[in-house]
């Protein structure tokens, strides 16, 4: 009885670590869709950083182009400048942004440090789960290898006792044999039901 609740408690915990290990690898994969996303919004992000500043080197030369203009022709001078100044200020604005997305970058490399930290301590913790669950398998296995053997040995007791007689002596001896012996015949039968019922099933 005791071996069937090893047996038991063993289900049970190989159940648990067996539940653990499936939230460990759905959680695995939660945070690898994670940081694939991560890495294609900075990306985009990157991109569209190369992108202004491509777009700001036009305009620096193109408002240095109209300064130049704006000193040899004189009848244009004010609109070129007006539209210089509007130039820069779009530069001013463009800066701005640039930065906006230079620090979402710096953040989203910092979004990806943890997740790869966290990623790691994911693996580790599946890792530990699996060795424990296979350690557990083979104190399982030996506890089935002992309980094998105690059945053996058990049933072998129980045999020899019939083998040598021990109900015909024990009925020559006794007045009331017919009560006794049928006393003891199922005393052995409720032991080789017990046995049974304590080894372990494959």
């Amino acid at each position: 009885m005791q071996l069937g609740s090893r047996e038991k408690a063993h289900q049970a915990k190989v159940k648990e670590l067996q539940n653990r290990l499936g939230s460990a690898q759905r959680k695995l994969a939660e945070e690898k869709r994670q940081y694939t996303g991560l890495e294609e919004e900075r990306q985009g992000v990157l991109q569209e950083i190369e992108k202004l500043r491509k777009e700001k080197e036009r305009l620096v030369a193109e408002g240095k182009g109209l300064r130049s203009r704006a000193e040899t022709q004189t009848a244009k001078a004010a609109a070129m400048e007006t539209k210089a100044v509007s130039l820069e200020k779009k530069n001013a604005v463009l800066e701005s942004k640039v930065a906006s997305l230079e620090s979402r970058a710096t953040q989203l490399d910092s979004d990806r440090s943890a997740l790869d930290k966290k990623q790691r301590q994911t693996l580790q913790t599946l890792h530990d789960r699996e060795k424990e669950l296979k350690q557990l398998n083979q104190k399982y296995d030996q506890c089935a290898r002992n309980n094998a053997v105690l059945y053996n040995v058990a049933g072998d007791v129980l045999t020899r006792y019939e083998r040598k007689g021990f109900f015909t002596t024990f009925g020559e001896k006794e007045p009331f044999t017919q009560i006794k012996r049928v006393e003891l015949e199922k005393l052995v039968q409720d032991y080789r039901d017990k046995i049974d019922q304590s080894k372990l099933k494959k």
